[in-house]
């Protein structure tokens, strides 16, 4: 679970689960938005911009609204555990 201890309100554009069947590949594409990613398990490799990060369990990221982001290779099967 997540939470966020914040004193300003927040507006939630959209949100979901989403789920790897390490199958895919994270779009390429620009959103007017904040995007806020937690990674359960598994690691999520992504771009914005110039920089690659790469998300591991329990971590989180922040992109920022008009700026290009990708993932970098295909899924990982989230569901097997680390080596």
């Amino acid at each position: 679970m997540l939470e966020l201890a914040v004193a300003y309100p927040i507006r939630v554009q959209n949100g979901g689960l989403f789920i790897s069947r390490g199958v895919g590949a994270h779009p390429t594409r620009v959103i007017q938005s904040y995007e806020l990613i937690f990674v359960e398990r598994g690691t999520l490799s992504i771009r914005e911009q110039d920089h690659d990060f790469h998300i591991g369990p329990g971590e989180t990221l922040i992109l920022w609204p008009g700026r290009e982001h990708a993932g970098l290779g295909r899924f990982s099967d989230a569901r097997s555990p680390p080596h």
